[in-house]
């Protein structure tokens, strides 16, 4: 491919004051100007402190210098001298004023490819007068014209399409940490301190953390930040009416944050409004620090466990969740912040937001120039380093979707039962997150579920049929060929028994176009255990197998139970789960780092007759006879409080001190991680356990029952026992316990190392990506 000149990217702002959206934009102008494929420059029409450091990194800068609000005619005529002389491939603007602008200038700049960034999820034009809603409006009316719209969160690009902005052009990808910068600091002592740091606006919403503060004596708070001095006045008022000044320390804004937050025993975010991407949430969370958020823009999404979010506005249930925090230990604490740094590190780095604006900068400025197949030859251009420094990170994995070839080839239509949370619906999730070079299309039959929005994220288009379960309708039945017309996928992927029906029905009905694959995700011991669909599901399927190219499973028990069943021998292929080490083995700490607790034992997995929590439990209570100390974490869909019948269970059995329901969580892999033992006490269906093969790359230790391909997976690193056998399962757990600390750690160790060798996640993806590019 012959070289290129580097795109000449000029990015657009009104001012480089201090605020999240300069702060970004500065650290992209920086991180891209590093970049032999880009020539950056940043146009702004008021000065602000960060100009220095834009040119001290050796990025161009040009103030325009509007005198005035009326400074029209001048300004304008200025800015496109500026321009014109500047040339660029590509505008981006920053923010609704400058997008408007990069669109007026677009024809008097030899027509650059415009892209526009949308920095809030919700506008706050009426506080801004007639003029702030005639710029709104505008943007409304001519978004359309923009090359390609980037929003900093997945709630702004909702809020603005339903405004008007067409979802065509229309791409997310979230702010970038700078994890270099922000990084957790050793912690010696917890306190009681809660901090919010932001400029002192309405947006913020100070008084419910004011209110709730005064519901929780015991706190104390900073908070941090500058702004109109009425309201800053207003707000101490009501800490003194509220009698919480004494525990109330102020503090202008500061620009040494990164060591500032790791001293907060925690950070809570109260915005009521208007928040995209809360920066401050992510800076804290990349410094280890526990956060509190309203569920406003994407900080839920953000902080990705619901027992830290509340609904804006709630001083009582913000002071729930501030009490809730006290509670734990410092143990719990330590792992709430490494879960947070963890999900920066894996989700929202500076280097992750370079590349996927990167990609689709490039992608515009080859695009202008004539460029064919643009993804492509990105892709050329990063191996030939004229992209230096960008890591193997797909430019899908803030959510963002370059330009797509228009091979057919790369289209695939996956159908699923459902997106809730479940093994089979995870490993669905990271098939198609870890396969970003093929298009990907969801449909689910049954409506919403945990792994919406993270396939969303991961570039997916998810459609549903919304049928409610067990139940089909001719409304769905219609939706179904209506989506699949559209997406003409060369790959139709069943996933799940119904998902498998579905998807020879949509065969039939596209005449025979494209290849199906089923992909079956359980064992099958007796078929009057399955629900009656469901069983005149799985014995319709024999007769429909013609239509499948593969049929694969996750388990060798499975597959020969199915084959008895008469599904055919000759289409089985065999892909075992995968587990990603990365994000399972982030938190095991080393045997000299764990502290010493009385045993702890964990059963995880949805509440259904399949799990089987009764022998579990009957298995927990033989075994507090012997270690009175023992505590069981029992987490899952329906594993909580509000359970009665398995609330009754336990007290039935005396265990209620011993006994921590936990509910469905988001920290899986830190709770798992914080073990001393994992069971899984399954009585039938498994085929593979995603649970076992979790504990084992988390190097803990684990007792099972021998179904499915259970013994399989564990090998000769844990102990396999029968089903439903409580006296079997305690003696079993028993035995490890008893182990030296030191042979049991050893053994959770040789666990990890066999899922490594034989059940990684990359070959997993291997498999898949041959299936969908060579059957």
């Amino acid at each position: 491919m012959p070289e290129l000149p580097p795109t000449r990217l000029t990015f657009l702002i009104r001012d480089l004051g201090h605020g999240g959206a300069q702060r970004q934009l500065v650290t992209l102008a920086r991180a891209l100007a590093g970049q032999a494929a880009f020539a950056v420059s940043v146009v702004h029409f008021y000065p602000g402190p960060f100009e220095a450091e834009l040119r001290a990194a050796g990025v161009k800068t040009h103030c325009i210098g509007k005198k005035h609000r009326w400074d029209l005619v001048g300004f304008f005529l200025r800015l496109v001298r500026v321009m014109r002389g500047l040339n660029p491939d590509v505008i981006h603007g920053y923010l609704h004023e400058s997008n408007l602008m990069a669109l007026l200038l677009k024809p008097l700049c030899g027509f650059p490819r415009v892209v526009w960034g949308i920095r809030d999820s919700q506008t706050d034009a009426a506080t801004w007068g007639l003029l702030g809603i005639l710029s709104f409006r505008l943007n409304c009316l001519l978004s359309g014209w923009a090359d390609r719209i980037i929003a900093n969160s997945r709630a702004g690009r909702g809020y603005y399409m339903r405004q008007g902005y067409p979802a065509g052009q229309f791409e997310v990808v979230p702010n970038g940490i700078d994890d270099t910068r922000f990084r957790p600091q050793t912690r010696e002592t917890f306190g009681s301190t809660f901090a919010m740091v932001g400029r002192l606006h309405p947006m913020k919403d100070h008084p419910t953390f004011l209110r709730a503060l005064a519901r929780v004596p015991e706190a104390r708070a900073v908070i941090i930040g500058s702004g109109d001095a009425a309201y800053t006045s207003h707000m101490q008022a009501l800490a003194q009416e509220l009698g919480v000044a004494d525990r109330v320390e102020w503090q202008p804004a500061r620009d040494d944050l990164a060591q500032v937050y790791p001293t907060f025993d925690a950070l809570v975010s109260t915005s009521a409004y208007g928040e995209g991407f809360s920066n401050v949430l992510g800076e804290a969370m990349a410094c280890a620090v526990p956060v509190i958020a309203s569920d406003v823009g994407d900080s839920a999404w953000l902080v990705d466990d619901p027992r830290w979010v509340f609904h804006s506005g709630d001083d009582l249930e913000l002071a729930e969740k501030m009490s809730a925090f006290l509670s734990l230990d410092p143990r719990e604490r330590s792992w709430l912040g490494q879960k947070n740094h963890q999900r920066i590190q894996q989700n929202f780095t500076v280097t992750k937001m370079v590349e996927a604006t990167g990609v689709i900068c490039l992608a515009e400025a080859l695009e202008r120039k004539g460029v064919q197949r643009a993804t492509e030859t990105f892709e050329a251009m990063r191996a030939g380093g004229s992209f230096a420094g960008a890591p193997g990170v797909s430019p899908t994995s803030n959510g963002s979707t370059p330009p797509q070839s228009s091979d057919r080839s790369k289209r695939v239509l996956w159908i699923t039962t459902g997106l809730g949370t479940g093994g089979a619906e995870m490993m669905l999730t990271q098939i198609i997150t870890g396969l970003p070079a093929h298009r990907h299309t969801v449909i689910s039959l049954t409506s919403g579920g945990k792994y919406v929005e993270p396939l969303r994220a991961a570039g997916a288009e998810v459609l549903s049929l919304d049928m409610p379960a067990g139940k089909p309708t001719l409304g769905a039945l219609w939706r179904l060929f209506k989506f699949a017309w559209r997406v003409r996928p060369a790959v139709i992927m069943g996933w799940m028994y119904h998902g498998c029906f579905a998807a020879v029905m949509v065969k039939i009905f596209r005449l025979g176009q494209g290849r199906v694959i089923w992909n079956i995700r359980q064992s099958l011991y007796d078929l009057s255990l399955e629900k009656r669909g469901s069983a005149l599901v799985i014995r319709s399927l024999p007769w429909l197998a013609r239509f499948a190219r593969v049929i694969t499973y996750n388990s060798k028990l499975s597959a020969r139970q199915h084959e008895a069943l008469g599904y055919p021998a000759a289409k089985t292929k065999l892909v075992p789960n995968g587990f990603d080490l990365e994000k399972w083995s982030g938190f095991s700490p080393s045997q000299e780092s764990r502290p010493a607790h009385p045993p702890r034992i964990g059963r995880f997995g949805r509440f259904t007759a399949m799990k089987d929590y009764p022998t579990f439990l009957s298995a927990a209570a033989l075994l507090v006879k012997d270690e009175p100390g023992a505590e069981f974490l029992l987490a899952g869909t329906d594993v909580d409080d509000r359970n009665t019948e398995l609330t009754q269970l336990i007290e039935q059995l005396d265990l209620r001190s011993h006994v921590r329901l936990l509910g469905e969580r988001s920290d899986l892999p830190e709770i798992t991680a914080s073990l001393d033992l994992a069971v899984s006490s399954s009585a039938f269906g498994e085929g593979f356990p995603n649970v076992v093969g979790e504990a084992m790359a988390s190097a803990v230790p684990v007792v099972a029952t021998d179904i499915g391909d259970t013994a399989w997976v564990m090998g000769d690193t844990g102990r396999i026992v029968p089903a439903k056998d409580p006296q079997a399962l305690a003696n079993a757990c028993r035995d490890i316990l008893r182990l030296p600390a030191g042979q049991r750690h050893e053994l959770g160790i040789k666990g990890c190392q066999r899922i490594k060798e034989h059940f990684s996640l990359q070959s997993v993806l291997s498999e898949f990506n041959t299936l969908l590019t060579n059957y």
